[in-house]
């Protein structure tokens, strides 16, 4: 029978319990080291450190809300003329917004019998300008070819003239008043514009939010008015 070194539970306990506590000690040596050298430095790293951590933390946050809040769009044809080009591409926001006369805005036309005699593309985005909110009442003058809200003139300076028309083809009638939780909007582009005066007025349901920056062609970046 070979002969084998029998090593007594007690000292294998032992040995166990003392590479143990090696263990341990070594695992708070490099600890301690690790502690101490970020004691040593220098305060400025830190501070980088922080720096980095809120801008990297401020980026991706801003990026989130930009996401929830902004989107972006481009002008197809020519219905925003001069005001805004195809192609033309913009910034907008429909977060708390509530349209006002005036305003640029892109909305999803609803899906009826005037949008599908009018409008050509499925889910097409339409961007126009708020001629009358909700209550109000819209005429158009056909002789001299200017737009009335409440009877009074509309001051449209971002018209290159008095061009305005009621679309024989349409079935609006005039005066016009504008139903609860509608708005009545047009393009800056009169004769070549599908809106309002075809389509009728538009739900404010449907208003993804109003233009206020366009993005592109770069020599053109700035407000939206």
């Amino acid at each position: 029978m070979d002969e084998h070194e029998v090593i007594p539970a007690e000292e294998s306990n032992s040995a166990e319990t003392a590479e143990s506590q090696d263990s341990a000690e070594v695992a708070s040596t490099e600890a301690d080291v690790k502690q101490n050298a970020k004691k040593n430095r220098p305060l400025i790293h830190e501070f980088y450190e922080y720096i980095v951590d809120i801008l990297v933390t401020s980026v991706v946050a801003a990026v989130f809300l930009l996401t929830l809040i902004v989107r972006t769009g481009y002008v197809d044809g020519a219905s925003m003329a001069p005001t805004m080009l195809d192609g033309d591409r913009y910034l907008v926001s429909g977060l708390f917004y509530t349209p006002e006369q005036g305003d640029i805005i892109v909305f999803q036309p609803e899906d009826n019998a005037a949008t599908r005699r009018y409008v050509h593309g499925e889910n097409k985005l339409l961007v126009k300008r708020v001629i009358a909110t909700e209550g109000q009442i819209v005429d158009i003058d056909d002789e001299t070819h200017q737009v009335l809200v409440d009877g009074v003139v509309l001051n449209e300076s971002y018209l290159p003239g008095n061009i305005t028309d009621k679309k024989t083809d349409s079935s609006v009638v005039y005066p016009f008043e504008v139903p609860p939780g509608h708005i009545f909007v047009m393009g800056d582009n009169r004769r070549e514009s599908v809106d309002s005066r075809q389509l009728g007025s538009v739900d404010v349901r449907t208003i993804l939010g109003k233009v206020f920056v366009r993005f592109f062609p770069f020599d053109k970046i700035g407000a939206i008015n």
